[in-house]
């Protein structure tokens, strides 16, 4: 019945819809703070466009976290997925580039190339679209490598939660709950030759691990495996 609804246009955008009011109504009863009081507004006002990554599993928060004043895309499939996904983000600002990372790598790399081009940053999963989880893909360096932008770490975590099932098993806020977020430092990427694209993937995977795992403690005293 589902799959059927959301192949039609209408009803895809109406899932899409539907379940963007859902995640902002759900968002709007956590008691969200930035970790230390970090304002990641001026963080990004300070960079001409940044790559933002974050792991598949925290993806559920993240339109409502980043800052509704600074344009943000994100690359999605145009098939029928993709396209629920992106009416959904699109309830909180978030724009569409359209392209697949695996069936059209290129295109949807130029895409987000031309956005970065105009100063505006781009949302990429590097788990994603179908994991392992918390293994980071080489796309986001090449992207920022071609842009010439910084890569930016966020992450977010809160003291209650539901673990969806799926190979990222997804994090869903309980309502109610006590969030924080937290974004790192800009990493700028060099011209970098392939074994030092490699390290460089590697490191931003192990930061991106360590800022988890670091937000789960100070959140809940533990991390979320």
């Amino acid at each position: 019945m589902i799959k059927q609804l959301i192949r039609s246009r209408i009803g895809n955008a109406l899932v899409g819809w539907t379940a963007g009011i859902i995640i902002a109504i759900l968002m709007r009863t956590v008691r969200w703070r930035a970790h230390k009081d970090q304002n990641i507004t001026d963080i990004l006002r300070a960079q001409d466009g940044v790559v933002l990554v974050f792991w598949h599993e925290r993806l559920i928060a993240m339109p409502w976290l980043w800052p509704s004043a600074l344009p943000l895309f994100a690359l999605q499939s145009p098939h029928p997925d993709g396209r629920m996904m992106s009416h959904a983000i699109g309830c909180f600002g978030i724009k569409t580039v359209w392209g697949s990372s695996n069936r059209s790598p290129l295109s949807g790399l130029r895409g987000l190339k031309r956005v970065l081009d105009n100063g505006d940053s781009v949302a990429i999963t590097p788990d994603g679209p179908r994991g392992p989880a918390r293994i980071m893909a080489a796309g986001p360096v090449s992207i920022a490598q071609m842009a010439g932008k910084a890569i930016v770490p966020m992450c977010w975590s809160v003291d209650r939660y539901w673990r969806a099932t799926g190979w990222d098993r997804l994090i869903i806020p309980k309502p109610f709950a006590r969030g924080e977020f937290i974004m790192g430092a800009p990493i700028t990427v060099e011209k970098l030759d392939k074994v030092a694209l490699e390290d460089t993937r590697m490191a931003i995977e192990t930061a991106m691990n360590k800022q988890a795992d670091m937000i789960d403690i100070a959140v809940g005293g533990r991390t979320i495996a």
